[in-house]
């Protein structure tokens, strides 16, 4: 059913309908939906509070710092997406806002359940992000409603999981987004939108202003109102693709190609290799000693490497960074960041400990109030091979590697098990205690059994 009418059948000119019949045509060939979460972390939360229902309620950032998910009621008050809790506590105050320290381990485990449910509408799911996925329908519509099979998605993953989300349906992955944009704006009531006719295209790409086009940041959203005097996705659909590629790239091409109904940017399924791995954090206080900043940056290190071994990956360079807080007036700033490269490519935390520390070292300067430092592994390959220098050491037989490798995977199952469980001596307490400041975070109520809610 088409949501508004911009060609009139009576009046179409043959341009008009060959148009329609192409879009059509397009819209059979290919088929992707975009199930999007509302509010995510809020909803979250609220999932085991219902007496959060109605109230505002915002999520922050490591450390406290600043708004990162926030509800409808919260975004109604004015309080925008990234604002510094100190600024807002009046509003706090007089609105009886509830607010939450991320809690990341509920996050990851409500999304790997809504993907979960999501994979099961379809063969091929793409997971986007945390709260996004992208599923698959192509030739679904000869057997199922795009409307109605988009609106059973919403509903199973609303009602069996408790997460609202909004689903947008077209022929192209850029238009789905679209779909999603004026599904969760409200543009259409319901939350979901599917684009099945060339005037619901037209409609939809109306409605959706150019900087919330997937793909086109602000940069190029400056670049095209400054140059084509384009205000929307409709407009930006009007150009020529084949000159926007040489004045621009083919990104941006591919993604006119797609707001036509032309589908030119695949599913992808299966997740890349990671290109790098980084572990960092801001601090609960500043740090002054090297002892106490080496036990941070050895925490670092010891998870990244978890990460890595996760990934089945080896890495073949790892980095270090420290700064003070750069935003303050009153402190004296300080920066800086370099590398060891590894003899041969590891995943063996003692190696990466090692090299990481020493890095730590010849960076630390005395006298300075550190506030935020970073862990970077990179260089990652499946392969363990590496190019040795003719007057390296002689390095460890294979025999103790892989003792290692071992021990290692069995710490790594124990943590798994139970989070912090097993810690290395260079970890010291900061293992046990964390470097964030997060008083506000809920319990694990998915993941650990002393936290699961009780029935009285």
């Amino acid at each position: 059913m088409s949501i508004i009418r911009y060609t009139d059948p009576d009046k179409a000119t043959p341009e008009d309908l060959q148009r329609l019949k192409a879009y059509e045509m397009n819209a059979s060939r290919s088929y992707f939906a975009l199930a999007d979460c509302n509010n995510f972390f809020v909803s979250c939360e609220r999932m085991f509070r219902p007496d959060l229902r109605d109230r505002p309620v915002i999520v922050l950032s490591n450390n406290d710092g600043c708004v990162i998910s926030r509800s409808n009621e919260a975004k109604k008050l004015g309080i925008p997406m990234g604002i510094p809790l100190f600024k807002i506590r009046d509003l706090v105050h007089r609105y009886n806002i509830a607010v939450f320290s991320s809690n990341f381990s509920l996050y990851l485990d409500m999304s790997n359940r809504v993907y979960t449910m999501l994979s099961g509408f379809a063969p091929e799911v793409e997971r986007y992000s945390i709260d996004e996925a992208f599923l698959n329908l192509t030739g679904y519509s000869r057997t199922y409603n795009n409307f109605d099979y988009c609106l059973e998605i919403r509903h199973r993953v609303t009602h069996d999981i408790g997460i609202p989300v909004c689903v947008g349906g077209a022929s192209t992955k850029t238009l789905a987004k679209i779909a999603n944009h004026c599904a969760k704006k409200g543009i259409l009531p319901g939350g979901v939108m599917t684009i099945d006719t060339d005037d619901e295209r037209i409609f939809a790409l109306k409605n959706t202003p150019l900087d919330d086009i997937w793909g086109i940041g602000r940069a190029l959203n400056e670049r095209f109102g400054r140059e084509y005097g384009i205000r929307n996705a409709y407009e930006l659909s009007l150009l020529n693709p084949a000159e926007i590629k040489k004045k621009f790239n083919i990104t941006t091409a591919n993604i006119i190609t797609e707001l036509n109904g032309i589908s030119c940017i695949p599913m992808d399924s299966q997740p890349q290799p990671r290109k790098q791995i980084m572990w960092s954090r801001t601090f609960g206080h500043h740090i002054t000693e090297l002892t106490e900043l080496s036990q941070i940056v050895a925490d670092f290190i010891v998870k990244a490497a978890e990460k890595l071994r996760e990934d089945r990956q080896y890495a073949g360079i790892i980095s270090i960074y420290i700064q003070t807080n750069l935003a303050s007036a009153r402190d004296r700033h300080y920066s800086r960041q370099a590398y060891a490269r590894l003899n041969i490519r590891t995943c063996d935390t003692t190696e990466l400990l090692s090299a990481g520390l020493r890095v730590l070292n010849g960076i630390f300067a005395p006298g300075y109030l550190y506030y935020k430092a970073g862990v970077i592994l990179e260089e990652l390959s499946a392969s363990r091979e590496s190019q040795m220098d003719l007057f390296d050491a002689e390095p460890e037989s294979e025999e103790l590697r892989e003792k290692r490798a071992k021990l290692q995977m069995a710490v790594d199952r124990l943590n798994a098990r139970k989070q912090n469980t097993v810690f290395l001596a260079a970890q010291g307490m900061y293992a046990r205690s964390g470097i964030s400041r997060q008083e506000r975070k809920s319990p694990a109520y998915t993941t650990s059994w002393k936290d699961v809610p009780k029935v009285k």
